[in-house]
């Protein structure tokens, strides 16, 4: 498995995907499925020409579009389809990926390289740069940031849990709601980060802060239990997608 093309791909479809973030429902302007498309196809010059690199073509250029069209066609369960649209992502291009198809990079783009390690670090001891470390991170910040988010938001909505009561709730998602997100995200890096410089114990302030914020609000039970559930499965998906991303580093 190459796992550097692997993650190198994943991440510009992980890129093209945060176009999701805050948004509840479903994109049908055309320039956002665009948008969708171009990034993961700039892996493709990349590449060399092969078997696999036509079968990715076709899949990044054709099939995955056409898939996340016809996902984003329903509002309803439309967390849970993003993320099977993400899963498609990952086995197919996990299995083009693989030794079955023998995907490799394009001769000048490891020149390329060569030369801008060169530029930058131009001593006779040049140290390469280990770019599956450094996907790996980006893979699992990435994650962090919309993905994980997504697979929040659908176990709550599963558990038919809300922020608050239907009172206000229209001023609620546009102020209190966006803001929580916001904390929520600020949460899983500190704690994707934590974990991966080995320091455990700061993990705990990071929740303690949280709490101590949200404090005053624990009066209503409803919100309290929002907060509380939706904390703890944040902070434990960053920790595993921390522990996952230290298996390739």
């Amino acid at each position: 498995m190459n796992y550097t093309i692997l993650f190198a791909v994943l991440n510009l479809i992980l890129i093209s995907r945060l176009r999701f973030t805050l948004r509840d429902r479903p994109i049908t302007k055309t320039g956002d499925f665009i948008r969708l498309t171009i990034f993961p196809i700039l892996i493709l010059p990349f590449l060399a020409i092969s078997t696999g690199w036509i079968v990715l073509a076709i899949y990044l250029l054709l099939l995955r579009p056409f898939a996340a069209k016809m996902l984003e066609r329903k509002e309803k369960d439309l967390n849970r389809n993003r993320m099977i649209a993400l899963v498609i992502d990952i086995l197919v291009i996990g299995i083009i990926c693989s030794p079955l198809l023998n995907l490799i990079p394009a001769s000048w783009s490891i020149v390329f390289e060569q030369q801008i390690t060169e530029l930058f670090n131009p001593t006779e001891h040049r140290m390469s740069v280990q770019w599956q470390t450094v996907l790996a991170i980006l893979f699992g910040f990435l994650m962090i940031l919309n993905e994980i988010n997504l697979l929040v938001r659908y176990i709550l909505e599963k558990l038919q849990l809300a922020p608050l009561s239907n009172q206000n709730q229209e001023q609620i998602d546009e102020k209190q709601f966006r803001t929580g997100r916001v904390i929520g995200f600020l949460e899983r890096i500190f704690v994707f980060l934590f974990i991966l410089m080995g320091q455990y114990t700061a993990i705990g302030f990071v929740l303690a802060a949280k709490g101590v914020v949200r404090y005053p609000e624990f009066g209503n039970r409803s919100f309290a239990e929002y907060i509380l559930i939706g904390t703890l499965l944040s902070a434990l998906m960053a920790m595993g997608m921390a522990f996952v991303v230290t298996l390739f580093i």
